[in-house]
């Protein structure tokens, strides 16, 4: 009888229950850094030998610190396309727009396309962040969204040869002014060792002075040895550099185009098991998960 009493009282119910119990806990809601970066508008293009194009404005970035994820949730995301590069006397495409839904966030707005090198009007254009202005004297600074990025750069007065494009806003600085010098693109937003939404640097005639975009992910602007612009660093938002001159002629360049836009999703602890319709990349380093998604599609947390 003892051996039969000893089998009975063998279970431990109490402690599988716990198990679950904890199990539970852990597919709770969850609090995430989420980062949204709207596409970075084209640099200018240009077709006179001596008119820079104005950078590209960044897209528009928002950070946010407290979004709550609930597991078994979908959340919609779209991502941005860089404005593509032109090449002649036409302004920079504006970049495309970024966004999550049901976390209560704002859309981002695409950076603004940098100003045309040369023609009878030549102001960057408006988005998330401004693209600067054309390379001739008088013409304004597109204007940024507010809260999502800066204004480009302007062209001051009085005109000064070779005209040289103004820098695109980024999230950090607006971007700088054009004409004495070729304006360089305004700063990123540092996230997780990485910059995103710098804008693109101004075109130039000359050969030796390169306009860089802000914070090495902006694009660089053209000049007399590499008239073509150089792009956006790749799924940064950031702004393409505008066309640079060829010092002779009217022959046309062409502009760097803006980079896509981004969504970032960050929180504590192991990899949860999320999905993600598009293209997503998960890492996990000092604690911290990150996934990064770089196409639209539908993330299910």
């Amino acid at each position: 009888m003892r051996y039969e009493l000893g089998r009975f009282r063998r279970p431990m119910r109490h402690s599988t229950s716990t198990q679950m119990l904890s199990f539970t806990s852990l597919g709770g809601p969850y609090v995430s850094e989420v980062l949204v970066v709207a596409a970075g508008g084209a640099g200018g293009g240009t077709a006179n030998n001596q008119y820079g194009g104005g950078g590209g404005g960044a897209g528009g970035l928002l950070h946010s610190t407290s979004s709550v994820l609930t597991p078994g949730s979908t959340y919609v995301v779209t991502i941005g396309l860089g404005g593509a590069g032109v090449t002649g006397a036409s302004a920079g495409n504006d970049g495309g727009n970024s966004s999550i839904t049901n976390l209560g966030l704002a859309t981002m707005t695409g950076g603004g396309g940098g100003g045309r090198g040369n023609g009878a009007s030549l102001p960057g254009r408006n988005g998330g962040s401004g693209g600067g202005a054309g390379g001739f004297a008088g013409q304004t600074a597109g204007t940024a969204t507010s809260g999502q990025g800066n204004n480009g750069g302007a062209q001051q007065a009085p005109d000064v040869t070779p005209y040289r494009g103004a820098g695109g806003g980024g999230f950090g600085s607006a971007g700088t002014n054009g004409n004495g010098a070729a304006g360089t693109g305004g700063s990123g937003y540092s996230f997780q060792g990485s910059f995103y939404a710098g804008g693109g640097g101004g075109g130039t005639m000359g050969s030796n002075v390169v306009a860089t975009g802000g914070s090495g992910v902006g694009g660089n602007g053209g000049r007399l040895d590499v008239t073509t612009g150089s792009n956006g660093a790749t799924s940064t938002g950031s702004g393409g550099g505008g066309a640079g001159g060829t010092g002779s002629g009217s022959t046309t360049t062409t502009s760097g185009s803006g980079a896509n836009g981004v969504v970032i999703i960050c929180y504590p602890g192991a990899a949860r098991p999320v999905s993600f319709t598009g293209t997503m990349t998960t890492t996990t380093a000092g604690g911290v998960t990150k996934h990064v998604l770089t196409t639209s599609g539908t993330f299910t947390a």
